[in-house]
């Protein structure tokens, strides 16, 4: 029944994401400015966090995750990772020492955000457990909106309080907001039970022996899927940590404008996101990434060109197009490759995200370094077009299952 959508643990599910979106909106846009105009360092040095952050997810995702499986209740390390996230943004908020902040953003803050895993982790065992099979799509659905949601105010509110309350009171906001999840997670959402050993023993031994059986093909779109994935959101990363720089830089527009033009991208990117569900039963879920590649090739050429404010909010239809598609059915295309192994779709589709952050970091760091933030967009447009490439290289998975 619908109802099972809007029962109060679902509904605490969903303000959980929500607030979680809005500290990620508040601290990730932000940092580069926080380091390159606060803290004043260079190109090169504004990159090393977010290489750093990226490279500790990857292995704190995969340890943490592996282990957290086998504990009875996900809630006290959501908890946990919230306080250490409140540790990192009070460091951020009165630190001006380039090398701690760069510390706390590597080890601690990349540690706080393995508490949206746990959350996530936490909905999927709330919804095999009280939501028909049939409903789950849409519950997920509904938790993925409230991220993007949350996007449409956090960059803009997050940049208006940098600019007119300072960097300060912008991480000190942030913290409170962690300490109030750790807190609801344990006071508003209820134990779990835990699923039958048995049960997850099973999953894993169907896993493994799907792999086993893909064949060379299948590997090796796989292998494309996962190297263009990761181009793209590594494209999409950079864009988000040279857009304020671009805007102060080199067309002397206040860095609060990047907030309102993330915002916008992430209002409109929730219909473009149903709109590729709904399509996909009818259209290559290749075909559609590759458009949105389209689309992230126009933002990118468009920005380079660009020399006016509205002309970067017109240009945010694409990005829309970009995102909408690419977070909606992103999965969708790894799991039609490994069909019976969601868990190991969902992890390597993550994986890729991160892999794409670090790719994005490096990248940021050495070009902004060299020739500037402008140039940044420059190397997108190539690293956009080497993952269309990478795309066309993957044989649809329903063509498999026609031969």
């Amino acid at each position: 029944m619908i109802a099972s959508l809007f029962r109060p643990i679902a509904l605490g599910i969903y303000l959980l994401f929500f607030i979680v979106g809005v500290v990620g909106a508040l601290v990730l846009p932000t940092l580069s400015v926080f380091l390159a105009k606060e803290i004043g360092v260079r190109p090169l040095l504004v990159g090393i966090p977010f290489a750093g952050i990226a490279l500790t997810s990857i292995i704190y995702n995969q340890w943490i995750g592996h282990w957290s499986d086998s504990l009875a209740d996900r809630r006290p390390l959501v908890a946990g990772f919230c306080f250490v996230g409140t540790l990192s943004c009070v460091i951020f908020a009165f630190s001006r020492n380039y090398w701690l902040v760069a510390a706390t953003a590597i080890f601690l803050f990349s540690l706080s955000m393995v508490s949206f895993s746990q959350m996530l982790a936490y909905s999927l065992d709330y919804a095999d457990r009280h939501i028909s099979p049939e409903r789950i799509p849409l519950f997920n659905a509904i938790v993925r909106a409230q991220i993007a949601f949350a996007w449409v105010a956090g960059p803009p509110a997050g940049f208006i309080m940098a600019s007119y309350l300072g960097f300060s009171t912008t991480y000190g906001v942030a913290a409170g907001l962690f300490a109030m999840v750790g807190v609801i997670s344990i006071k508003l959402l209820p134990r779990l039970n835990r699923v039958e050993e048995s049960n997850i023993e099973g999953h894993l031994a169907k896993a493994s022996s799907a792999m086993a059986t893909l064949s060379p093909d299948t590997k090796r779109s796989l292998i494309f899927c996962l190297v263009a994935f990761s181009l793209m959101w590594g494209a999409n990363n950079a864009y988000l940590i040279s857009l304020p720089l671009h805007l102060k830089d080199n067309l002397n527009i206040d860095t609060e404008w990047s907030g309102w033009i993330m915002g916008t991208t992430a209002f409109l990117e929730v219909p473009f996101m149903l709109m590729a569900g709904h399509l996909a039963a009818r259209i290559s879920l290749i075909a559609m990434i590759r458009l949105a590649g389209v689309a992230a090739l126009l933002l990118y050429g468009g920005i380079v060109l660009a020399d006016s404010l509205w002309q970067l909010f017109v240009l945010q239809l694409f990005n829309a197009i970009f995102i909408g598609v690419l977070a909606g059915l992103g999965v969708s295309v790894i799991q039609e490759l490994l069909p019976g192994r969601s868990g190991s779709a969902s992890a390597l589709y993550t994986n890729t995200t991160h892999m794409g952050n670090l790719l994005s970091s490096l990248m940021v760091g050495l070009v902004a370094d060299y020739f500037g933030y402008q140039s940044v967009f420059v190397a997108n447009l190539v690293v956009v077009a080497l993952a269309i490439l990478a795309f066309g290289l993957v044989k649809p998975a329903r063509a498999y299952s026609s031969t």
